[in-house]
């Protein structure tokens, strides 16, 4: 099925006008095909092997795509039915066996396990020249799967045909004449379990249900591209060059870069030398603040210069000393003052302190007098009251001390503050006269350290004069250092600036050396990179053409795989086109007991991704469900057997071969199919080949067979195996006809057997084939008397009240006397004679039975021959 598929694909690649390496790359598929089936995605094992073969005979495989082998032949392509088959050993076949196959109808009946499905696929390898199911158990060569496991050796089944002139031939396998001849129960089991699936695998199983599954599984085992794991599409020494020039590309954008660097800087180091001053170049800066080996720079002098320390000032003013000293004049003034008033009311400071006392102790003694202990009850004035009184009046006396102390103080501390000028004087000059005055304690800051100053010394000068001229000498120094501090202040600021220019000067000194440095260097790779890749320059020239060829591998396969997932993708729309009416009427055939709410109007199958199987039912055509929420498991299974049938008859294939519809069909609908097969015209002119494990199934199609056709029905049973490896065939086996073998009992002498047909016979042909026809063509409403509520209906009764409704002058059908005369030729035997009891319930086993009237069976054999006869 795989290479069969795959050609037609092959066929797909001649229409499209596919590039001619993608056909190289399928024939080189189709050439190594049975290598690459078993391997997969798994690990790259297929596209690896397929890129060692493409690589090995890419210029020697064919770009040409051969055409399907077409049989010409006339007779090949008009055979209308097999006429035998010669199998063994194959698969169950231990030995050869011969299958007369010639007959409209071939029916092989066999318990599971017998060699059934041995015989199917000896029919499909004969047909198709392949059997899917190996495939799809991972046989991938098939004589493997097919051969007998006993003798472990395989013969190609040989299959004889006729064609439409009459004359037999051999078939030779043609898998695109015979592919649809088949109707396989699992592919239908699939199908119907298309429930469980996503709506993405629901078009898978329409392939499924033809059975491209292996092909669908071959397709998905192709890895998308072929990338760099796979094959060198770059080229090793080419990835390799291209590294290289990437980093010499690499060097000219350095170049390029520094060169603008460079220009760069020559604007940079004009503005810096202009801020610098207004005509200077860089050079010149840099020679002016950093010097050179024979001048010292700028910097390097204002650094020299700053270095030097500055005197320390003294901090000391003639106006402040004529300040400290006329604050003291003052001060001693008021002092000397106040000291007076307070000598001239000493006796009131004397009552003032006395009153303070005893204020003082009021709070510890509040209820007596402090100097006698007397009650302050018994006593004319209150001492605590007239003490208080008293101090209020001597409040002035408290302001005058207060006074005299802060003179006091502040004289001490213009003392203080004058003792530190005269220190710093003694400090600052040598063999000063004012040595004798330094003060070294404060305690001797007094008014007659005070008074000494301004006395003569021994040059007529006093010391405060003395005090004076050093001061006024001083604070005219003080100006000086202020000037040189000043100056020094100017000098840092201005040598902050220069070293803010020779900072720039460094970077861009840095930038310089660095951009020309780069330059140098990329400059002498540049013009070593020929010379030392010469080698590789010359192996990336020969190794072009490998990497073109690659190159062509890699697009090709790409393309091809494509085409080819496009091509399954579009199977199910091939497979099942224009099959929706047909579907529709196989569909109603099957379910045609069903109410007219139930049969279908419209079927629209899954043919792309995510479609779904929808239908439409007659009650309202327009309004579409989805199948799988709607319709049983049953219901599905019918739809899948109406594709395949429908499919059949699409391509007027000359056979159907049906394996074990037991198994692929529910009980409820093995009737109508049956019909649908052998009695509906659909198909009439095919062959149909039909095996089953069910008797009953095998039972009841002979008996829906006229007899004349059951006469010629080919039947054989495939019979347990016993202890026996081959398989076992009863090549005469007995038919189920009922006429047929009632009529056969009656040619051997064996009438009571042939009663006991005859009443099979009559039952079949009253309830399932004349009640129908008289519902068809009149009125099929009967009366029927029943002996209890579970007794059986009675032939006779059935068939008088059958007889008394064809007879009625409105039944409409023209020939109903050649159904009526042998109905009645029937009911002219007595009703009560043994043979009619017979037929109405059959008979127990009894011993010294009065024997059955032979002519009366006779007649009963006779007319029912001729109702089967009618009846078709």
């Amino acid at each position: 099925m795989i290479r069969t598929e795959y050609l037609r694909f092959l066929q797909s690649l001649n229409k499209d006008a596919a590039p001619e390496d993608v056909r190289k790359i399928a024939n080189l598929v189709l050439a190594n095909l049975d290598y690459l089936v078993p391997l997969s995605t798994h690990q790259g094992q297929r596209v690896r092997h397929l890129v060692a073969l493409a690589q090995v005979n890419w210029d020697v495989v064919s770009a040409y795509i051969q055409p399907l082998t077409k049989q010409t032949d006339e007779q090949a392509l008009s055979i209308t039915q097999l006429q035998n088959l010669s199998v063994g050993p194959f698969r169950g076949f231990l030995k050869q066996e011969a299958f007369d196959l010639a007959s409209r109808l071939v029916l092989i009946y066999g318990p599971n396990g017998t060699g059934k499905s041995s015989f199917c696929e000896a029919l499909e390898y004969g047909l198709l020249g392949n059997v899917t199911e190996a495939e799809s158990k991972r046989f991938f060569d098939q004589q493997e799967y097919l051969k007998n496991a006993q003798t472990n050796s395989f013969v190609e089944p040989e299959i004889m045909g006729v064609n439409c002139q009459g004359f037999v031939m051999p078939i030779v396998a043609n898998e695109a004449l015979y592919r649809f001849c088949f109707v396989e129960k699992n592919r239908i089991d699939s199908f119907s379990r298309i429930g469980a699936q996503a709506p993405v695998k629901q078009t898978e199983l329409i392939s499924t249900l033809f059975g491209m599954d292996s092909f669908n599984e071959f397709v998905r085992n192709f890895t998308a591209e072929i990338d760099g794991r796979y094959i060198d599409r770059i080229g090793v020494k080419a990835n390799e060059l291209g590294q290289k020039r990437q980093a010499l590309a690499g060097f000219q954008s350095q170049l390029i870069s520094n060169t603008n660097e460079l220009q760069k800087l020559d604007l940079e180091e004009m503005a810096v030398a202009r801020q610098y001053r207004d005509g200077s170049t860089f050079s010149q800066m840099v020679i002016e603040l950093n010097g050179d080996g024979q001048n010292t720079g700028v910097i390097q002098c204002h650094e020299a210069e700053l270095q030097k320390p500055i005197a320390d000032k003294s901090n000391v003013t003639i106006s402040a000393l004529q300040t400290f000293a006329q604050s003291i004049n003052i001060n001693l003034a008021v002092l000397t003052s106040n000291r007076q008033k307070l000598a001239t009311a000493s006796e009131q400071v004397s009552y003032k302190q006395l009153y303070e006392a005893v204020a003082q102790v009021q709070p510890s003694i509040p209820e007596y007098c402090p100097a006698c202990k007397t009650s302050l009850n018994q006593v004319v004035i209150n001492p605590y009251t007239h003490a208080c009184e008293e101090l209020q009046k001597l409040q002035y006396l408290a302001a005058l001390q207060q006074t005299v102390q802060q003179h006091d103080q502040s004289i001490n501390q213009s003392l203080l503050d004058l003792s530190q000028i005269v220190n710093i004087c003694c400090i600052k000059f040598k063999a000063n006269p004012l040595i004798t005055y330094q003060i070294t304690s404060i305690c001797k800051c007094t008014i007659e350290w005070w008074n000494a100053l301004h006395q003569p010394l021994q040059d007529s000068f006093t010391p405060w004069q003395h005090l004076e001229a050093q001061v006024k000498y001083l604070e005219e120094d003080d100006k000086a250092i202020d000037q040189a501090a000043q100056l020094r202040a100017a000098k840092q600021t201005a040598l902050d600036r220069l070293r803010e220019f020779a900072q720039q000067i460094i970077v861009l000194q840095t930038r310089r050396w660095t951009a020309q440095q780069t330059i140098n260097n990329v400059q002498q790779a540049i013009a070593k990179f020929d010379i030392e890749n010469a080698q590789l320059i010359s192996e990336v020239e020969a190794e072009k053409s490998l990497v073109a060829k690659n190159q062509a591998i890699a697009s090709s396969y790409t393309d091809f795989i494509t085409r080819l997932n496009a091509y399954k993708d579009s199977l199910p729309s091939q497979l099942v086109a224009d099959l929706g009416d047909i579907v529709v009427t196989l569909y109603n055939a099957f379910n045609r007991n069903d109410s007219s709410g139930e049969l279908l109007a419209t079927v629209k199958l899954p043919l792309a991704q995510n479609h779904r199987l929808e239908i439409s039912f007659k009650t309202n055509p327009q309004q579409f469900f989805d199948a799988l929420h709607v319709l049983s498991e049953g219901h599905i299974r019918c739809i899948g057997l109406a594709i395949l049938l429908a499919k059949n008859l699409k391509e007027n294939c000359p056979i159907l071969i049906f394996d074990d519809p037991v198994n692929a069909i529910d009980d409820d609908h093995r009737e109508s199919i049956r019909r649908t097969l052998f009695e509906d015209q659909h198909f009439a002119d095919k062959q149909i080949i039909l095996t089953c494990h069910g008797e009953e199934f095998f039972k009841d199609i002979q008996n829906l067979l006229p007899a004349e056709s059951a006469k010629r029905t080919k039947a054989f049973t495939f019979l347990p195996r016993l202890d026996e490896p081959h398989i076992r065939i009863d090549f005469n086996c007995a038919p189920r006809n009922y006429i047929i073998v009632a009529r056969s009992h009656f040619n051997r002498n064996e009438i009571r057997d042939s009663l006991s047909k005859s009443r099979q016979a009559l039952e079949s042909l009253t309830k399932d084939k004349i009640w129908r026809y008289v519902n068809s063509y009149g009125d099929g409403n009967l009366s029927l008397k029943l002996r209890s509520a579970t007794a059986p209906i009675e032939l006779r009764n059935l068939t008088e009240q059958i007889r008394k409704q064809i007879s009625k002058e409105d039944f409409r059908h023209p020939n109903k006397n050649t159904v009526l005369d042998p109905i009645n030729t029937l009911l002219s035997l007595n009703g009560e004679s043994r043979e009619w009891r017979y037929l109405n319930k059959g008979t127990h086993e009894e011993s010294d039975r009065e024997e059955f009237h032979i002519q009366t069976v006779q007649i009963i054999v006779t007319s029912l021959e001729k109702l089967d006869e009618a009846l078709f």
